[in-house]
Order: C-alpha cells, then sequence, then structure tokens
C-alpha cells in the first residue's frame, strides 16, 4: 500500500509506517537502509569482578567476559540467555572460590590459643549450586591439643555443605517439582540455569523428598484438640469471625514395588478460609498420615486462630473425613456439604424420568414432587422427616412397568436414606445459613481437590504413586501453593535472603 502523498513509502497493514512483519519482531525500513559506516559500528565490553575486603581496598580482580557486538537491533540487544549463563558461571565460581580460601583463613587458627591447626590433607568437594557445579579445593585439619586429647581431624568446607548443594538449588528443584512432572523441571532448570549437567529426575525426586520430610520434622506430635495459641485481638471483645474448613477426598493410582496394578488409595484435601487473609491448603494421605490432627492445627495456627474463635467445618459425610473433624476443636460447628445432598437428589430425579406405568400415568412426575420435597426438607434442616420420606418413595416404585429402572432408584434411595441417617447430627438449617452468608457447600473445597491433587497426581499425570511418595510430594506441593516454602527454607537457613 502506498501513502497518499505519494512519496512511495510503504506501509504496514497494521499502519506503522515502513514496517515488515515477516517475523514476531518487525524492523523498521529505516534500519534496513546502507547507512555509512553501520557495517563497522562494533562495540566491545569488559565485564570484570572485583573483591574487596572490609575497609574497601582490593583484593582480587577477575575478567568474567569479552562480549562484541556489531550493530544494534533485536537479535543483537543486550544479552543473549547463553552469554548470560556463561558470565553468571563465572562470576558464581570465582565469588564461591574467594569465599572459601577467606573462609578457610579465618578457621585455621585455634579459638583457644591462636595457633595455626595443622593440615592433615588437602582434597576437593563438589558443590552444586543455582549457577552450575563447582570443586571447591577442602583442606582437613587437625583439632588443636590445647582444646582435644584426642588426636582427632575435621573439614571446616564440608562441614558447612553436609548435603553438598546450596539451599537455593534445592529451593528451586522442589518448587517446580511440586508444581510439575520431574522430567519437566530437569528440563526447566536446564533451559535457564547454567548448569553443565542436566539434572535427573531421581535426583529432583530424592532432594523433594528431603525437604518435605524436614516438613514432617517440624511439624511436631500428634494432638487431641487445637490449644489456640493466638490471644483476642487488640480492641476488640468479641472473637474473629468464623472459619471455614472444607474437607474432601479423592482416590489415586497406587503403586507398590514393581506392582503397577496395585489398585487405588485415597488422599484427603482441605482448605481453610478465613474472614480475612489468604486461604491455606493441606492434604495427606489418610491411611499412612499419623497426625492428620497436628496438620490441620498447624494450618489454622498460621493463619491466627484466635482464642474463642469458631470453626465451621463443611464435609461430604465420609467416615474417614468426619472422624479427622470430630472433637478438634471445643468451638467447632459440622456441617454437611449440601451439594453433595443436592447432587443426589438431582441424579434421582433424573432417573425419575425414565419411570412408566400404564395404570398410573403421572408416576413419574409424583416421584418428581416427592424428591423435590425431600430436598425442601433437608433444606429447612428437616432431616427426620426427609429420610422418612425418601422411605415411603420406595412404595410408589412397585408401581412402575420398568422393573430395571425401578431397581436402581430404589437402591439409590436406600442408600441416601442411611447416608441421611448416619449424617443426621451434621445436617443444619441451610436455608436460613444461606440468608446470613455462611458457607454451606464445599465448592471450594472440590476447587483445592483439583489445583492440589488432580492436576499434579490424577489428571494431567497419568502416574503410579507409592503412599510414601505422594504424601511427600503432597505437604511440598500444599507449602508451594500456599506461598509458604520459601519461609520454611528461611527458617532453615536463616542468612537466606527473601525473594524480591
Amino acid at each position: 500500500m502506498r501513502d497518499s502523498s505519494g512519496s512511495g513509502r510503504s506501509r504496514s497493514s497494521n499502519g506503522a509506517a515502513g514496517c515488515i512483519s515477516t517475523g514476531p519482531c518487525s524492523t523498521p525500513a529505516f534500519a534496513r537502509q546502507n547507512w555509512p559506516g553501520l557495517r563497522r559500528w562494533t562495540m566491545h565490553f569488559r565485564l570484570q569482578l572485583v573483591i574487596e575486603d572490609a575497609d574497601g581496598v582490593i583484593v582480587e580482580t577477575d575478567q568474567l567476559a569479552s562480549l562484541e557486538r556489531v550493530g544494534f537491533g533485536p537479535a543483537t540487544a543486550g544479552l543473549t540467555l547463553d552469554e548470560a549463563k556463561s558470565l553468571l558461571a563465572a562470576c558464581q565460581k570465582h565469588m564461591i572460590l574467594a569465599q572459601a580460601r577467606d573462609y578457610e583463613t579465618m578457621i585455621k587458627p585455634c579459638l583457644a590459643c591462636a595457633l595455626p591447626r595443622s593440615v592433615k590433607s588437602a582434597s576437593n568437594i563438589v558443590l552444586r549450586t543455582l549457577f552450575g557445579s563447582l570443586t571447591i579445593p577442602s583442606q582437613r585439619l587437625y583439632h588443636c591439643r590445647c582444646a582435644c586429647a584426642k588426636r582427632s581431624s575435621f573439614s571446616p568446607i564440608a562441614a558447612l555443605f553436609p548435603e553438598r548443594s546450596t539451599p537455593e538449588l534445592v529451593y528451586l528443584q522442589t518448587k517446580w517439582a511440586s508444581l510439575m512432572s520431574y522430567g519437566l523441571t530437569c528440563d526447566l532448570l536446564a533451559d535457564i540455569l547454567p548448569l553443565e549437567h542436566r539434572l535427573s529426575p531421581r535426583s529432583v525426586r530424592r532432594q523433594l523428598h528431603r525437604v518435605a520430610n524436614c516438613l514432617e520434622a517440624d511439624l511436631g506430635d500428634e494432638i487431641g484438640m487445637i490449644n489456640t495459641q493466638s490471644s483476642m485481638p487488640d480492641g476488640k471483645d468479641r472473637p474473629p469471625a468464623p472459619m471455614t474448613v472444607g474437607l474432601d477426598g479423592d482416590y489415586v493410582h497406587a503403586r507398590e514395588g514393581s506392582n503397577r496394578k496395585a489398585g487405588w488409595f485415597e488422599v484427603m484435601v482441605g482448605k481453610s478460609v478465613p474472614d480475612k487473609g489468604d486461604a491455606k491448603c493441606f492434604a495427606m494421605v489418610q491411611s499412612l498420615d499419623t497426625r492428620p490432627r497436628r496438620r490441620l492445627g498447624a494450618v489454622l495456627d498460621a493463619q491466627g486462630l484466635a482464642r474463642g474463635q469458631s470453626i465451621h467445618f463443611v464435609s461430604d459425610g465420609g467416615d474417614t473425613v468426619r472422624n479427622l473433624q470430630l472433637h478438634l476443636h471445643g468451638e467447632a460447628e459440622h456441617w454437611l456439604d449440601w451439594f453433595h445432598i443436592t447432587m443426589r437428589i438431582t441424579v434421582m430425579r433424573q432417573m425419575a424420568k425414565s419411570i412408566v406405568s400404564i395404570d398410573t400415568t403421572d408416576l413419574s412426575d409424583r416421584i418428581d414432587r416427592d424428591l423435590a420435597r425431600i430436598k425442601w426438607l433437608l433444606w429447612q434442616g428437616n432431616h427426620v422427616d426427609g429420610a422418612e420420606a425418601a422411605d415411603l418413595l420406595t412404595w410408589d416404585l412397585e408401581l412402575a412397568d420398568n422393573k430395571e429402572v425401578a431397581a436402581k432408584l430404589e437402591k439409590a434411595l436406600s442408600e441416601f436414606s442411611v447416608y441421611i441417617r448416619r449424617n443426621a447430627d451434621f445436617i443444619t438449617n441451610y436455608g436460613d445459613k444461606w440468608r446470613n452468608g455462611e458457607r454451606i457447600s464445599s465448592g471450594f473445597t472440590e476447587s483445592a481437590v483439583n489445583q492440589v491433587l488432580s492436576r499434579r497426581m490424577v489428571k494431567k499425570q497419568q502416574m503410579r504413586w507409592t503412599k510414601v511418595g505422594a504424601h511427600l510430594l503432597l505437604q511440598t506441593r500444599t507449602q508451594t501453593l500456599n506461598g509458604d516454602l520459601r519461609r520454611c527454607f528461611q527458617r532453615w537457613y536463616p542468612d537466606m535472603k527473601s525473594a524480591a
């Protein structure tokens, strides 16, 4: 397309004068003209690392890289990824070697008599860091006789790094392995970090399990009831609004040793939602975990559960979930999830549409109206009349001609009646709760199950898990999703800086 002034300047389809759109980064036409000296325009860059002591005196200067750029454009602007990796690796190497030399010089004199310790031997250790693996000289020193009668030795550098990995590297491995598969984590870290060798999925899994075991060690012993540690907020006579805790379960493909057809095992997932503040998730393998109450109590304590503050538990009424939440807190209320009640009734109303009777033409409509009445009774919290109405409804099914469909509906009604009676203590006046703006459904828990469990272990990743492996992964994953994983590392390593 030509410019209206007749100058012949080209215009792109988006209206920018002189742009070509043959690639994702369009280049102006004037930049493609043969300007005098443009091809000879070259810039050289030298990057140096200057090391100073505490008084600001330069003790060492190292050249890290020498770069050259010809021209300026999208492909030549700044550093490339490979150059950035090489630069970071070189900087890391010089910094750590200088720190190690200075540390050995400081640690060599005896603290008691100030005499230098004798050197037994000199070797090397391999330290895996965020920007590559380094070989560090490590001396083995004798203990001074003034402080230790026995002639023994120690390695100060090796003692600082018992795992031979820096916390930052372990943190990134654990974080991303909690969010995606171990293999994808290795690919991601290899793309963005200057690692000499690609990490193996087995080593990443081993690091994640080590971190998860540290989290388990920090958890403490099992408790009978939650003892609230936080006092009442300043200036308030009444406790804060109740916390809502939703509990639900799902199943994961099991694997026992080399047996990849070991069936399934249940995983419990929960989410705690305070009136103000961020929600937090928690998860566990119910048949393996020996401290489920302590785990839930730690989440509530982290959210600032105050003395006298009540907790509303919303669950699907399963036996394992019900046993966990009972007698956990003195100010707790337990509600059966309305979603699971109405879901069962909706399925039965769909089945009732297939009921046919020659003698009673409106049998299907009558059953549907009775089911709607049962739903209304339970909405008002009348579980006694609701269960009895479900029992009486089975009599009407004897009038149906298609006995197979009627038998299925009768079985569903019988199971529903047992379900209501078993959870009668947890059925409340849902209409009243809903009008007061309180949660009556565990929809937020269903989303937590999908976020914590399904995306990593069921839907997205079709893998089979051991109970121990699944339980440990769930601990690091929930800490990552809650935004608490880095704070855990900072508690273990106080010198580890906060993320910007």
